[in-house]
């Protein structure tokens, strides 16, 4: 095969309702379509959603990649795609994979329903434990502490036995608030925290290092592992705790599988949304059926983008022709 034709196209999509964190306030989601054609006239699609406040590169880095690409693709020319365009990486590697593939049922693993800020939270869960969830994520370090420790005794007051909470602060605390967090939550949590997320900022690793030894509830790193490269530097490290990974920012789904052939224990492992769209969502759940998921995954996020999975080719083409509105078709 001397290589692969493709067309990619710009998207922004507003979120059905605006998600407060630590780092701000997310109103819309940009990214890039890609569509592949091999010379049989097989079709495949990837996406590149690329999140720059989460530690990926820029959109605007990914499209002067698109545009410097010659008009066809070969394995070569995506391997020399830089590790420092971890998201490209991704939609280019998924899409390359899916030319001729087709789709097929995906299994419904659990997943971990997103709650809303502040109290909000207190009447959030109740629908999704009805629909089946046992365990939520809440952001912290959008309030003061003192607020949210208020809110977060409700929560668990509130919340039925088997249910369990994974707290985000998004990297949104300094040292002395991490301690006292998590002081906190030996004495008041019960059992029923799964685990803190990003605490401290990703540069403070060495500060990181000594809060997962320190305490007994699990810490998990989320912005510190972006990509597969950093991921590695913490298994170097010796890090005791776990990995959130955003497979739509972590590069070619190909470096995961090495390392979890290398001995990376599945449950180490929490797989999260990025808020990526229809394209690379449905890529993910088909990687899962090789990484197996051990924990509830973190894509419960309906409630900001509505991304169902697509199982026909008709459905991918309906996705690609949806975002006519966000952008015109581009072929090199």
């Amino acid at each position: 095969m001397v290589g692969m034709r493709w067309q990619w196209r710009i998207y922004e999509e507003p979120l059905r309702e605006p998600l407060a964190t630590a780092q701000g306030v997310w109103r819309s989601r940009r990214g890039i379509l890609l569509r592949l054609e091999d010379d049989d006239g097989h079709l495949g699609y990837g996406e590149i959603a690329p999140l720059p406040g989460w530690g990926s590169e820029t959109l605007a880095d990914d499209l002067a990649l698109c545009r410097r690409l010659p008009n066809r693709l070969t394995p070569a020319i995506m391997a020399a795609i830089p590790e420092t365009l971890a998201a490209a990486r991704f939609g280019f590697s998924t899409a390359w994979q899916s030319v001729g593939q087709l789709p097929y049922r995906l299994r419904p693993w659990p997943i971990c329903a997103l709650l809303g800020r502040g109290r909000a939270a207190l009447e959030q869960w109740q629908q999704p434990w009805r629909q089946g969830h046992t365990i939520f994520k809440w952001k912290v370090g959008v309030l003061s502490p003192e607020e949210e420790q208020g809110i977060l005794k409700a929560l668990l007051a509130a919340l039925p036995q088997g249910a369990k909470l994974r707290l985000d602060a998004n990297g949104g605390w300094d040292v002395t608030t991490a301690e006292r967090w998590l002081d906190w939550l030996e004495r008041h949590g019960n059992g029923r925290i799964e685990y803190v997320e990003q605490p401290l900022p990703p540069a403070q690793w060495q500060a990181l290092l000594t809060l997962a030894h320190r305490v007994t509830t699990p810490i998990a790193l989320d912005e510190s592992v972006v990509r597969a490269s950093e991921l590695q530097r913490w298994l170097e490290r010796g890090w005791p705790g776990l990995f959130v990974i955003k497979p739509a920012l972590f590069g070619s789904p190909d470096r995961l599988s090495l390392l979890l052939r290398q001995g990376l224990e599945p449950q180490r492992l929490v797989f999260s949304s990025a808020l990526e769209g229809a394209i690379a969502r449905t890529a993910i759940f088909q990687l899962f059926e090789t990484w197996q998921p051990c924990r509830a995954l973190g894509f419960g996020v309906e409630r900001w983008r509505s991304v169902p999975l697509l199982t026909s080719l008709a459905d991918y083409s309906a996705e690609w022709h949806r975002l006519d509105n966000y952008g015109k078709i581009y072929y090199n």
